[in-house]
């Protein structure tokens, strides 16, 4: 998407208290599946047994297998990559130095009056959670709410570090969790304007 004008940090800071996550909802692709929860959990060697066995699961309260908190923002929420009847993700005229079109781990909304940077670095993640996402659960991202905007001048580069809020629920209305999501978004080498 195309910016009509050029933004500045002081704009994102204006914006302070703007949802920028659109009209429509980001409702991830597929329900969470006990083998999805299976396979987030080999790698880590996540043994907890409310990850794992039903019964288990069921024994300490739940409804159903739980999916792991650390897999919401990124796997249980996740809408992806491409899905039949969709354009294709490799255009035509790629170069070799170009990367697919990747799916989204969030709303899909107007972007955030920020200026342009070339790189990013994630600084926190604040999960504040009220329901745990289960087996058969098919989670909801609503809102990017932008929280913060402080612009830095760093040994890597000038840019600014900012916060967006988003709300996880589930498919009967449930809230999940709260996410507060950080980045640092700058230019390497560049320094304020002004110094």
């Amino acid at each position: 998407m195309t910016q009509s004008r050029q933004y500045t940090w002081e704009d994102a800071i204006a914006a302070i208290g703007q949802d920028f996550g659109g009209v429509e909802d980001h409702v991830a692709d597929e329900a969470i599946e006990v083998t999805a929860v299976a396979r987030y959990c080999e790698p880590w060697e996540i043994s907890n047994p409310i990850y794992w066995n039903r019964s288990a699961a069921k024994k300490a309260g739940y409804k159903n297998i739980v999916a792991p908190w650390s897999g919401l923002r990124q796997t249980w929420s996740y809408k992806g990559f491409w899905r039949p009847g969709d354009a294709t993700r490799f255009a035509k005229d790629m170069n070799k130095d170009q990367s697919a079109r990747l799916g989204s781990f969030q709303p899909a909304g107007k972007p955030l009056p920020t200026p342009p940077t070339r790189q990013g670095i994630v600084t926190d993640l604040e999960i504040e959670f009220f329901e745990p996402a289960c087996v058969g659960d098919r989670l909801n991202l609503k809102g990017r709410r932008l929280v913060n905007v402080r612009p830095r001048q760093t040994r890597i580069g000038y840019g600014a570090f900012y916060n967006t809020a988003s709300d996880i629920f589930n498919q009967r209305g449930e809230l999940v969790a709260k996410i507060n999501f950080g980045l640092f978004s700058y230019n390497p080498g560049e320094q304020q304007p002004g110094r």
